[in-house]
């Protein structure tokens, strides 16, 4: 069993992939299928579940682009010379 809380958020660190994310969205998108096509109870809990998937994707892309905006505000490149130029 896990020792997180099911209500406190708890901070981690993952390495993803590019690919990591776009299966994650592929899932996301299934997912949002699934839930209107079984409608019902079943169907609320796979929404549920797809808007999860939806929050944690959203997360990442966060995480990934506060990673490039510390690199470099204009290049996106983190071996920039001392001069502005790049390598």
């Amino acid at each position: 069993m896990s020792h997180l809380d099911l209500v406190l958020p708890t901070s981690v660190e993952i390495s993803v992939r590019g690919i990591d994310l776009v299966a994650l969205k592929k899932l996301s998108l299934v997912s949002h299928a699934l839930a209107n096509k079984i409608g019902g109870t079943a169907g609320s809990e796979q929404k549920c579940l797809a808007g999860v998937l939806d929050d944690i994707i959203r997360e990442i892309e966060l995480g990934a682009a506060k990673i490039t905006a510390r690199k470099s505000p204009v290049t996106g490149n983190e071996d920039q010379q001392k001069d502005g130029g790049v390598k």
